[in-house]
């Protein structure tokens, strides 16, 4: 059996509904792929602490949130994004690998640790692509004073499901113990909101723990660290359960239950023209779409 998450178009939170509920979280191997012609981000500045932003270039579900671009935290890693660029007040971050890195250039003019994006697809089913590239670990800098140690990855972000991929390349941690700062790992996280000024993490905020080869995904306000370091062609995925309903004409909208297994309830009240029904699977991949006609109750 399949589970499939229907995709409409307004977001509808339930009053009830957990924030480790508004992701579920799997892991995959494939082929990693450098981005082809990307935009990019330090423009051959070598970089440490970043003061960059960018479009996403589309409206992403966030937990509660809308977030449409993303800045480089200023009071985390190099790999943390945030939804905004001020210092100080609530963030919504992201940490596709917490901890902290650096341009393997550092020290030099010339930059060997590119920073890049590129949003591929049509409106309405694009996917924003950010990577980094060659990057450095800045504790066996600080502590060893060399950069002989990197890592690759992307992070994906889809319009259509409001999914979140997390892809990993090629990496050497020859001194673990200094890229982490004496950590177990790095951190893997999704933050719905982070206080600056209080330095309070939501208690909602997800992380991922244990062995990185298997990892489990829990909830706390505490920060967590894997076990270990990530294989190379390692996927993780973070699957958003969210309803999705953009037609103010439904007010009655009801869906049920989210995520589905074989039958899907769709409740339409006072519909006079048809509807469409588009649904997807946890990659954001359109499934099936049809017309809904009836008033009250439609199964898939």
């Amino acid at each position: 059996m399949r589970s499939i998450i229907l995709i409409i178009s307004i977001i509808i939170l339930f009053p009830n509904f957990l924030f480790s509920q508004y992701y579920s979280f799997s892991f995959s191997n494939g082929a990693y792929t450098e981005l082809d012609n990307p935009v990019s981000l330090n423009n051959g500045q070598v970089w440490n602490v970043l003061e960059l932003g960018f479009p996403i270039g589309f409206n992403f579900p966030y937990f509660n949130s809308v977030v449409d671009s993303l800045f480089f935290f200023q009071d985390g890693s190099s790999s943390t994004l945030s939804s905004s660029r001020e210092d100080g007040g609530i963030h919504q971050l992201f940490i596709p690998f917490g901890a902290a890195l650096v341009d393997r250039g550092y020290g030099t003019s010339v930059s060997q640790s590119p920073l890049s994006y590129k949003l591929i697809g049509l409106p309405g089913n694009r996917v924003l692509k950010i990577e980094w590239k060659n990057a450095g670990l800045y504790g066996e800098l600080q502590f060893n004073g060399t950069t002989s140690d990197f890592i690759n990855f992307q992070m994906w972000l889809y319009e259509i499901s409001g999914n979140i991929e997390i892809h990993y390349g090629p990496s050497l941690f020859n001194y673990p113990q200094f890229d982490f700062t004496f950590e177990s790992g790095p951190a893997i996280s999704l933050i719905p909101s982070y206080d600056w000024d209080q330095d309070i993490f939501s208690p909602n905020s997800l992380w991922l723990v244990g062995n990185p080869s298997n990892p489990e995904m829990i909830s706390s306000e505490n920060i967590y660290f894997l076990g270990g370091t990530i294989d190379p062609n390692t996927i993780y995925h973070f699957h958003n359960l969210l309803v999705d309903v953009d037609n103010k004409e439904f007010p009655a909208t009801v869906v049920y239950p989210n995520p589905v297994v074989d039958i899907l309830n769709i409740r339409l009240k006072n519909v006079i023209n048809p509807a469409t029904v588009i649904i997807c699977d946890m990659t954001g991949r359109t499934t099936l779409i049809r017309w809904v006609t009836c008033r009250f109750l439609f199964q898939i």
